[in-house]
């Protein structure tokens, strides 16, 4: 209890964490925009003439959310699955698992085998005893074949709902990026989404081909997303709730 006559000290003051570090990119946009990535860190998007003060002052206000999101960002860094390279590795696949098997007289391709419901067996032309160097290059061989076979299929499949035209697929291995596109129809998947159900390949193919039509995130992009895709709220969820292991 507090004497009469004296004033009770306010609180200590804590700290405030210091802003990360970010990497600012110009260029003829309107508005300034945050991006934060596992492999890019903080971006700050801005036009070219936004000042100094705009920018830390946006930085400021929205401390609270890159925090959150950089934290997220590490944890599922940390969740990532490294793959170890043998004969019988298990991967995720399609919602399900595909079991490596090596077997020397194997067809040059791979051959793949289910044997269950949600469950395969890839026998790929490789020695019981090869490198984990040599079954990762042979298999990552098979995958970017059935990678292209499968999103081939589901682009002329959504791209006559959606209306659009696509002109070229590239895949890639990226960490984070699921896909991109380009006016030209020129579009951009990650091979890794094979370790995700395939509502959830053909979100990110709608995600793309929508991008087609609007080369943004608004309502009217979201709009044709939803039109092809109904239920993309929870496949885009379900999306940033698993990492996929790292190959």
């Amino acid at each position: 209890r507090c004497a009469q006559g004296m004033t009770q000290a306010p609180p200590p003051t804590l700290p405030v964490p210091p802003l990360p570090p970010f990497t600012l990119v110009r260029s003829a946009r309107r508005s300034l925009g945050l991006e934060i990535s596992a492999s890019k860190g903080l971006v700050v998007r801005a036009p070219l003439r936004a000042s100094e003060r705009q920018i830390q002052a946006l930085l400021h206000e929205k401390a609270g959310w890159i925090r959150s999101k950089l934290s997220l960002v590490q944890e599922r860094q940390e969740a990532q699955v490294h793959i170890a390279w043998h004969n019988r590795t298990t991967l995720p696949f399609l919602g399900g698992q595909l079991q490596l098997e090596l077997h020397p007289s194997a067809p040059r391709q791979g051959l793949l085998v289910a044997v269950a419901a949600q469950r395969w067996v890839l026998h790929l032309p490789c020695a019981t005893d090869a490198s984990p160097a040599t079954i990762r290059n042979t298999a990552w061989a098979w995958w970017l074949g059935q990678a292209r076979s499968m999103f081939t299929e589901r682009l002329q499949h959504y791209a006559p709902a959606l209306g659009v035209a696509w002109r070229s697929l590239r895949l890639t291995n990226a960490r984070t990026r699921w896909g991109s596109a380009k006016r030209d129809g020129s579009l951009m998947l990650n091979a890794k989404l094979l370790h995700y159900p395939l509502p959830v390949v053909d979100y990110v193919v709608v995600h793309e081909l929508a991008h087609l039509h609007e080369m943004n995130h608004s309502p009217r992009f979201w709009a044709w997303v939803a039109q092809a895709c109904p239920d993309y709220l929870a496949l885009r969820a379900a999306l940033k709730a698993q990492a996929a292991p790292l190959w």
